[in-house]
């Protein structure tokens, strides 16, 4: 019997909780991929077997640890936004507006170019965020809310741990919206997006 024949990649980490975390990220992101890996203290060695486009899954193991270092960084990281999504588990598909909204909306920075996100948030940070908006985006839809309020409704109910209802509550409160409006002019969702920059700094919706 021939001895398997792949490529070997060995990565460090701060922490063996950091290797984990990795190797756990791989695997979901490589789907069906055939790689072998383990941890061995802070270390994570891979092993992908040859095939007609395993030179593609190193690339993407590679970068994929290029984005996890990137968080510990000081300043503004760089991440593929289809990692990030694909990483994340996903309640619905959000808008990837709705994430730059949430990030900002928490203090952080973020913006896109192309298919790359710009932020000061960690990959880990930008995940989780990233699933928080996605269960929320899924009862802003149910809704029936139109889609630029459907999204910084999301964002905010994602970032100051609430309902999408009792996000709405507070916008109907203050007479930013009414139940059943349409189409939103441009004055009223900048009024709406200052108020739940106010609502998630002062950590609540009352």
């Amino acid at each position: 019997m021939s001895k398997l024949r792949g490529v070997t990649l060995t990565f460090s980490f701060a922490s063996p909780g950091e290797a984990v975390r990795f190797l756990e990220v791989i695997t979901k992101v490589l789907g069906g991929k055939v790689i072998l890996g383990e941890v061995k203290g802070d270390k994570v060695k891979v092993f992908i077997p040859y095939s007609e486009d395993y030179r593609e899954t190193v690339r993407k193991i590679k970068l994929l640890y290029m984005e996890v270092r990137n968080s510990s960084r000081v300043g503004l990281r760089r991440y593929d936004l289809a990692t990030v999504l694909s990483v994340a588990n996903l309640e619905v598909a959000i808008p990837v507006q709705a994430l730059i909204d949430a990030l900002r909306l928490s203090g952080r920075k973020a913006s896109v170019e192309g298919s790359v996100l710009v932020t000061d948030a960690g990959f880990n940070e930008v995940v989780r965020l990233a699933e928080r908006v996605s269960l929320r985006y899924s009862e802003a839809v149910r809704a029936g809310l139109p889609a630029p309020l459907r999204r910084l409704a999301a964002a905010a109910a994602a970032c100051a741990n609430l309902s999408v209802q009792e996000v709405l509550d507070v916008l109907e409160q203050k007479g930013l919206i009414k139940r059943g409006d349409g189409i939103l002019p441009a004055s009223t969702l900048e009024a709406i997006y200052r108020e739940l920059e106010e609502m998630v700094s002062s950590g609540s919706g009352r």
